[in-house]
């Protein structure tokens, strides 16, 4: 079930890190019955000020930018969202950072979580993991892979371009930089 609430997310100081904010944020939350929830919206100051960050971090050590092979993001499509959190007992999805091909670039492995934050499927996971066998029987896990993912991400990177050239702090790293 979800009704509308306003709730109270996190904005970004004028050095775009998370701070709580007082200002009300239109949302539809889930009524999970726990009143631990993972993840909060964002405002604008907050989503341009994480991204700044995780930038200028890659421009300034290369060696982390290095692993990234390019890769800053990752899309899963609504169905593959809708797949994990389908699941019975599903209330949270968990991000894995994954190597899926032989070119070893980075992405993610989503799988639910019940509410207890123990993986849907981990019964067989396990069991298979004991047997030391994977591809006979049952079993799947439930996990989804990139989705419909794209590793090329135009929309970010002409906001980032329109940031720089406003001459907001925010643009100093974009990127365009990181290429």
């Amino acid at each position: 079930m979800s009704d509308k609430m306003m709730v109270t997310g996190y904005t970004a100081d004028n050095q775009g890190y998370l701070k709580d904010t007082t200002i009300p944020i239109n949302s539809h939350m889930p009524f999970t019955g726990n009143p631990n929830t993972s993840g909060m919206p964002v405002t604008v100051s907050a989503f341009y000020g994480m991204l700044y960050h995780f930038f200028n971090y890659l421009k300034n050590n290369d060696e982390v930018k290095d692993f990234f092979q390019g890769v800053y993001g990752i899309e899963f499509s609504k169905a593959s969202l809708f797949r994990l959190l389908g699941q019975q007992g599903c209330e949270y999805v968990r991000f894995n950072f994954a190597i899926p091909d032989a070119d070893e670039k980075i992405s993610l492995l989503a799988h639910g979580l019940d509410i207890n934050r123990k993986p849907i499927g981990y019964d067989a996971l396990m069991e298979k993991a004991q047997a030391g066998k994977f591809w006979d029987g049952p079993g799947d896990p439930g996990a989804e892979e990139r989705g419909n993912g794209g590793e090329k991400n135009q929309p970010l990177e002409a906001l980032f371009a329109a940031l720089k050239v406003s001459g907001h702090p925010f643009g100093a790293a974009t990127p365009e930089d990181l290429k």
